[in-house]
């Protein structure tokens, strides 16, 4: 059996060009590996969309192709939506991006893990769920409301120096705070309707994983091979309470400390308004007319970095 190693950088993920570290890394781990049974390729990102072409083709390559996507969660965002479905790939995510936000769910795994190549490439797989409202995907979070529009602000202050991931969230969240709090936008839950105590709501968050926005717990009890989302909703509340609650919220204790939230596991959520809807796709942003969610059960495989010992 033939496995092929591709592996995907993007290289401005992050603050600074990660390339020609990551490569080093990458032909020190190989050289390990049985040449006559492994081959492997260096690809970078040059636009949107590439990282995703580049694993759709990988695909016929080989009997077992195990992609390792180097960038930040968009990067891993667009390579488990192309992986989707194609049942002779696993995907490891490599965080050299920003928020790294994804690898935050793995319980007993600390970043620095996944940025061991040699660890990665002797890493077993696991089945892992994926989100999906019409042709989107989303193996983290979805979001709508107040932090859609924060996400969009966000990519623009992760650019500048100096501002990391969970900073230029923050700075985000602050600027959006006058436009972004009252979003009209109703819910139902596996045909279920959700009475989340208000007409409006300030944001709803559908998590696969646990984390977003570099660092903030939104879903904390979120299993990415349960077969279910977790959905929470925050009706809107002045700006000065939610201020207070915000660094529950960061740390994953509002379900039981915020009595205005709403939380459920489900399998399909509607989201309906009389306006198009922002909504976020692990940072991605997208305009949708009442989109419909719904988990697809081990969509994909995630590589683990094989611990010693």
């Amino acid at each position: 059996m033939i496995t092929k190693h591709l592996f995907i950088i993007n290289p401005v993920a992050g603050k600074t060009n990660s390339f020609d570290t990551l490569s080093r890394k990458i032909y020190e781990a190989i050289a390990s590996l049985d040449p006559e049974t492994n081959i492997f390729e260096i690809k970078t990102t040059a636009a949107k969309g590439d990282a995703g072409v580049f694993t759709k083709a990988a695909a016929d390559d080989a009997d077992e192709v195990r992609i390792y996507a180097c960038g930040g969660d968009g990067t891993i965002n667009e390579v488990v939506s192309a992986a989707v479905g194609l049942t002779n790939v696993s995907v490891c995510p490599v965080p050299v991006g920003s928020g790294n936000d994804f690898v935050r769910c793995f319980d007993g795994y600390e970043k620095e893990d996944f940025l061991d190549i040699s660890a990665c490439i002797r890493g077993d797989t696991i089945p892992c769920d994926v989100m999906r409202a019409g042709d989107y995907y989303s193996v983290n979070i979805i979001s709508v409301g107040l932090d859609a529009v924060v996400g969009a602000r966000q990519k623009t202050f992760k650019k500048v120096p100096g501002i990391s991931g969970g900073m230029a969230y923050k700075v985000a969240l602050g600027l959006s705070f006058m436009t972004a709090m009252k979003n009209k936008i109703s819910f139902e839950l596996d045909g279920v309707p959700l009475a989340v105590g208000s007409d409006y709501i300030t944001l709803a968050v559908a998590g696969n994983g646990k984390w977003y926005g570099g660092g903030f717990k939104a879903t904390p009890y979120a299993d990415i091979s349960d077969g279910l989302m977790d959905f929470i909703t925050i009706r809107t509340i002045s700006r000065l309470e939610f201020l207070k609650y915000v660094s529950i919220y960061k740390k994953g204790e509002h379900i039981e400390k915020m009595p205005f939230v709403k939380y459920q596991r489900c399998k399909k959520i509607k989201m309906i308004s009389d306006k198009p809807i922002t909504i976020q796709f692990d940072g991605e942003v997208q305009v949708m007319e009442n989109p419909e969610i719904e988990i697809i059960p081990a969509a994909t495989r995630i590589i683990l970095p094989k611990k010693n010992g």
